[in-house]
């Protein structure tokens, strides 16, 4: 009988230590991809110009790579950028700026530009990926992502 209590002990302690480290790898693992001039592994990029934004509204660039669409909107007088691909299937979603909203023709997926991205309607299960933006003088600089890109297991290639 002792013999099973130990195997059974021996158990637990093994499960509770290896859910420990499911709990804590990956808060190590972001502050090791933390490095200067990045966001966890971002490299900064300057995608377009304030002045462009305010007399068009909108400017499309692409990051974190070249295979990642993304558009910056003027939202109530301050600038968001989101990723352009549904994270329901993918399909390049469009920006209506009298409902500050992104939408996507496939399956009607709608996305708030005035709240980070939030999924509205339609089938998509998340919100469209925040690419965090900064301004320096006149430029707009991307410098991560909040949120996975769709058909991503990183948003960082390489």
């Amino acid at each position: 009988m002792k013999n099973h209590q130990s195997s059974r002990r021996g158990f637990l302690k093994a499960a509770a230590g290896a859910t420990a480290a499911a709990v804590v790898a990956p808060a190590l693992m972001a502050s090791q991809n933390s490095q200067s001039g990045s966001f966890y592994g971002y490299k900064e990029k300057v995608v377009g110009l304030v002045s462009k934004i305010k007399s068009s509204g909108e400017v499309d660039f692409n990051y974190p790579d070249t295979d990642s669409p993304c558009k910056a909107v003027m939202v109530n007088g301050e600038i968001k950028a989101y990723s352009l691909l549904c994270t329901h299937k993918g399909c390049p979603i469009m920006y209506n700026p009298s409902k500050k909203a992104f939408r996507c023709p496939c399956h009607f997926s709608e996305f708030d530009a005035e709240l980070d991205g939030q999924m509205i309607i339609g089938q998509a299960t998340e919100n469209i990926p925040e690419i965090l933006v900064k301004v320096d003088d006149n430029k707009i600089i991307a410098y991560g992502v909040n949120g996975l890109i769709y058909g991503r297991e990183s948003n960082i290639k390489g």
